[in-house]
């Protein structure tokens, strides 16, 4: 069975990310999953994960659970993602707000490494 999408996102947290932001929770909502949605068809996560863990110097990996990876990765990365999406400013500074607030809010058992996140732009992928 395929977890849904949105299976690694606390639904407050996506609410409250779209109340600092001011985008809409259910437009927030809808960017939050095709992105996800484009991941998995493209390359797939569990296959992009392991493309960023070879490529980039320092291991982006700063936690996981069964769920979901947690990833620090250079902000450039952002940028395909928000291309592809369409997204205006905003959109894109709630995207990656909403990414960045659920990996320093995961649960304790993923052991995120939320220093790593200060230098870095955090994207949280649900593992399918």
């Amino acid at each position: 069975m395929t977890r849904d999408e949105l299976a690694a996102f606390d639904e407050a947290v996506l609410e409250s990310v779209a109340a600092d932001r001011d985008v809409a929770v259910e437009r927030l909502t809808d960017i939050v999953r095709t992105h996800q949605s484009n991941v998995r068809e493209l390359p797939g996560v569990e296959d992009i994960v392991y493309e960023w863990r070879n490529y980039f110097h320092q291991d982006p990996l700063v936690g996981r659970t069964e769920g979901a990876y947690y990833l620090a990765l250079p902000e450039h990365v952002w940028a395909e993602f928000t291309d592809d999406l369409g997204l205006d400013e905003t959109e894109s500074a709630a995207l990656l707000a909403v990414h960045d607030a659920q990996a320093r809010a995961a649960p304790s058992e993923a052991g995120v490494e939320t220093g790593r996140l200060d230098g870095d732009a955090a994207l949280v992928l649900t593992r399918p």
